[in-house]
C-alpha cells in the first residue's frame, strides 16, 4: 500500500477540485501582492501568443515606399533646391550639393522631432510641486522616457528612410518600443484603481521591447514586436474610453493622441493611395509621421495647466 503524501495545507492536484483550489489560492496570493499579478498576466499573454500564432516575417516590400523623390539642395540655402527623378544618377550632380533621398518620408520626421522637443521643454519648465509618489514617477520617469524616445524616433526614422532596409529599420523601431511602453505604463497609472502596476511593469516591458526588436533582427520573426506594439495600443484605448476618469486629468489629450496615432497607422497602410490622391505631393507614410508627431504634441499638452 503506497504511502499518503501530505501537502501542508495545499490541496493535492489529483482532481479538478484540487487544481481549482490551488489556482484560486495562487491568484489570491498574486492579488494581495499587486506587483506579482501583472507580471504573471504579462508572461501568460506572451506565452500564449507565441504558442498559437505562427512566425510573422518582415516582408521586403515594406521598404518600397511611394515617395521616392530625390531632393537636390544647395548647402548655402537648404530651402532652395529641386526635385530629381527617382532613378537619377546622383554622381553627376554638382559639387557642394546635398541629396535627400525619399524626401517626404525623411523630412516629415521634423514633426515627430517637434513633438518630442515640445514635451521635453515643457517637462523642464514644469514645477512638479507637491504631488503623490505615482504622479512624481509619471513626470520624472515615464514622460521623460516617452519624449526623449520620440526625439530618438525622429532621427532613427530619418536614418531608416534615407536608406530603407531591415538593418536601418532597427534604429527606427528600438526607440519606438520605448515610447510605446512608457506611455502605456503612464496611462495604466492614470486609470487602474490599484496604484503601482504601471510602475512595476515599466522595467520588464522596456526590456521586452528592446528584446522584441533584437529578436526580430536576428530571426526575422515579428511576433514579439507586434505584441509589444499593438497590445498596449488596444489596452490604452480601452482604458481611456471605458474606464474610470483619469486620476490626474488629461483624458481629452490622451484620447486625441490615440485617435491621431490610429489615423497614422491607417495612413501608413494606404501609402500609395494617398500619394496618388494628393497628386504625388505627400504619401501615406509621410502623413503617418505628421500625425504621429501631432500625437506627441497632444501628450505634451498634458503638462500645460495639469
Amino acid at each position: 500500500m503506497s504511502p499518503t503524501v501530505q501537502f501542508r495545507g495545499k490541496p493535492p492536484l489529483t482532481s479538478v477540485g484540487g487544481v481549482s483550489a490551488f489556482l484560486i489560492s495562487t491568484l489570491k496570493v498574486a492579488w494581495n501582492n499587486v506587483p506579482l499579478l501583472p507580471l504573471l498576466v504579462l508572461i501568460a499573454v506572451v506565452s500564449l501568443f507565441f504558442l498559437f500564432v505562427e512566425p510573422i516575417n518582415q516582408p521586403q516590400k515594406y521598404h518600397d515606399f511611394a515617395d521616392k523623390r530625390l531632393f537636390l539642395c544647395a548647402c548655402h540655402s537648404p530651402l532652395e533646391g529641386l526635385f530629381l527623378p527617382p532613378n537619377s544618377d546622383v554622381r553627376k550632380n554638382p559639387t557642394g550639393r546635398v541629396i535627400i533621398p525619399n524626401f517626404g518620408d525623411v523630412i516629415s520626421n521634423i514633426v515627430i522631432l517637434i513633438g518630442g522637443l515640445t514635451g521635453a521643454m515643457l517637462l523642464r519648465l514644469k514645477d512638479v510641486g507637491e504631488v503623490d509618489e505615482v504622479r512624481s514617477w509619471q513626470l520624472e520617469v515615464c514622460l521623460p522616457i516617452f519624449f526623449y524616445s520620440t526625439i530618438a524616433i525622429s532621427f532613427g526614422s530619418s536614418y531608416y528612410h534615407w536608406k530603407p532596409s531591415n538593418q536601418t529599420l532597427v534604429w527606427d523601431r528600438l526607440p519606438m518600443t520605448l515610447a510605446f511602453v512608457s506611455i502605456f505604463c503612464y496611462i495604466i497609472e492614470d486609470y487602474l484603481p490599484a496604484k503601482g502596476i504601471g510602475t512595476y511593469l515599466l522595467a520588464p516591458l522596456l526590456f521586452i521591447g528592446v528584446v522584441s526588436v533584437l529578436y526580430w533582427n536576428l530571426t526575422d520573426d515579428l511576433r514579439l514586436y507586434v505584441l509589444i506594439q499593438f497590445l498596449p495600443l488596444v489596452a490604452m484605448t480601452y482604458l481611456v474610453l471605458f474606464c474610470q476618469p483619469s486620476r490626474y486629468g488629461g483624458a481629452m489629450q490622451q484620447a486625441l493622441a490615440l485617435m491621431l496615432y490610429a489615423l497614422a497607422k491607417m495612413s501608413e497602410e494606404r501609402d500609395y493611395e494617398i500619394w496618388k490622391m494628393t497628386n504625388n505631393t505627400i504619401s501615406g507614410h509621410s502623413l503617418k509621421h505628421v500625425l504621429a508627431g501631432m500625437a506627441s504634441v497632444s501628450i505634451a499638452t498634458l503638462l500645460i495647466g495639469n
